[in-house]
């Protein structure tokens, strides 16, 4: 009897692990990465950027974004441990330096930047190394389309 249950524990503690990696999300999987979005009710259309690295085009929450992947290997495109969401923004209304100062300051984890022709980056870093959690990656999801909800109300008549 008790050799059973110790078989039973093993198999238990060694499938666990496997059951964890299905609800992660890394960027080390791409089209993992794409799935985990569209599963949140959003578009996810994966492609490569100008380097060859992966890169997903999506519309979250109405707002046209992109997520860039981030250290990948230099000649094999794959294994990349981050990703970054960037919006880009070409205001109605004006939206000066000191308002990206300000936005910047009062939102967590975004960056705002503007460019020489006025228009506006939103960025938003997010590490995955092997994976994170399935929840953490749909709220920092829900977390960016929020910032561009606030940013879009900004620039935006």
């Amino acid at each position: 009897m008790k050799v059973r249950w110790l078989v039973a524990a093993i198999v238990a503690s060694m499938m666990a692990p496997s059951a964890a990696g299905a609800n992660t999300v890394s960027a080390i999987k791409p089209d993992g990465v794409a799935q985990a979005l569209k599963n949140l009710g959003y578009t996810a259309e994966l492609a490569k950027d100008a380097n060859g690295d992966p890169l997903i085009n999506t519309d979250i929450g109405g707002w046209q974004a992109a997520l860039l992947f981030y250290e990948c290997n230099e000649k094999t495109h794959d294994g990349c441990q981050s990703l970054q969401f960037v919006a880009n923004f070409t205001p109605e209304k004006k939206f000066t330096a000191e308002d990206a100062v300000r936005f910047n300051r009062n939102t967590r984890f975004a960056s705002v930047s503007l460019d020489k022709d006025q228009s506006v980056m939103m960025t938003w870093d997010v590490v995955t190394g092997k994976g994170i959690d399935l929840e953490v990656f749909s709220n920092s999801v829900d977390m960016f389309r929020s910032a561009m909800d606030t940013l879009g109300t900004e620039v935006f008549k």
